[in-house]
């Protein structure tokens, strides 16, 4: 492959590059039905090389249509890969954090497209998404959920350099400053098909379109998982209540941001225009602290026979170590954000 993508560049003439180019790419089609990314790859290539060889050449046209119709679907995801990658977290994994960590996650739908700008500087498609290095597929990567959240926050009414601000999301690191990280961490939501929107922007005189644009997004109706993890790390080995009143603090607050975010502010590039507005479906919350659902009361028997307090003590012991009771995190469903809010409330005074 190496020596015929070479031989592109080298002595020949405008007309023979692009027939070789497209000899090259039928010949792989064929001969490679199984390794899409091969073909990608391929067709990038023959791209850029006929860009050097031959700018004005027709099939550069082609090219492009042939790059984003497969970009459209992510072929060959790895679902184990990409659920490694997301949050894998249960509420037994929460017994080894700090009292009162909390994990939040739930699905959503797209109800408008969602647009970002990808890392990569060498592409066919100017205006291309986010992808992953790795799997290839659109995804929203962890730090663009932070930034939106905090970013939600200062809408609200938040100052970014107050003290609560600071501990949840942490500060930068400077020379003149301590560094403080944050207590959250936010995990990737993937997609599994990519589209694209036509942006006309409109020339101020003439109210007329001038420069139509492309840009690569993520469809709407495209649905992922949204999973956020709270660890309040600096508060090990603080007074309990101090830890309570801080993460209730937090929790709603947190949660407020999260509803502002998905149904009002977006997240996302072009948010002022409508981009990036989703719809929350079902999920869950799971908080480090204990629920007890039922009350043990031991008391003495009626006699001091021995086998009546060894019966005693035994049943004692057993409703202690039911299932029920034995779970050291509570565990609450939600079907969207507004009802999580609600939960929350329920939360507040069951841990107060």
């Amino acid at each position: 492959m190496k020596e015929k993508i070479d031989a592109l560049s080298k002595g020949y003439k405008n007309r023979e590059a692009e027939a070789e180019v497209a000899k090259f790419i039928e010949y792989l089609r064929y001969n490679n039905d199984d390794s899409k990314r091969l073909i990608e790859d391929l067709i990038v290539s023959s791209y850029m090389y006929l860009t050097i060889i031959n700018p004005d050449a027709p099939s550069l046209e082609k090219l492009k249509s042939q790059h984003r119709k497969r970009r459209s679907e992510c072929y060959g995801i790895n679902e184990k890969l990409k659920n490694a990658l997301s949050c894998n977290l249960n509420g037994n994994s929460l017994s080894f954090m700090p009292p009162y960590s909390f994990i939040i996650e739930f699905d959503f739908t797209l109800e408008k497209p969602y647009i970002s700008k990808d890392d990569e500087n060498f592409t066919i498609i100017e205006n291309s998404i986010k992808r992953e290095k790795v799997l290839g597929c659109p995804y929203i990567p962890g730090s663009t959920w932070k930034g939106c959240l905090r970013s939600t926050l200062w809408h609200e009414g938040m100052k970014q350099d107050s003290e609560q601000i600071t501990r949840i999301f942490g500060n930068e690191r400077q020379k003149n400053e301590s560094f403080r990280q944050g207590r959250l961490h936010f995990f990737p939501s993937f997609f599994k098909k990519a589209d694209f929107e036509m942006i006309n922007p409109h020339d101020r005189q003439t109210r007329a379109g001038t420069n139509p644009i492309l840009i690569e997004c993520i469809p709407a109706k495209e649905t992922s998982k949204f999973s956020l993890l709270y660890v309040p790390f600096d508060l090990v080995g603080k007074e309990s209540a101090e830890i309570k009143k801080q993460m209730l603090e937090d929790l709603k607050l947190v949660v407020e941001g999260l509803e502002a975010m998905f149904t009002v502010y977006g997240f996302g590039a072009k948010t002022s225009s409508g981009y990036g507005i989703a719809k929350t479906n079902d999920g869950s919350i799971r908080i480090n602290a204990k629920e007890r659902k039922k009350q043990v009361g031991v008391q003495l028997p009626k006699s001091f026979k021995l086998h009546e307090a060894k019966n005693g003590l035994e049943e004692a012991f057993e409703i202690l170590m039911s299932k029920e009771d034995k779970n050291s995190f509570m565990e609450k469903h939600f079907t969207n954000l507004e009802s999580l809010k609600e939960i929350v409330g329920k939360i507040v005074e069951v841990i107060l």
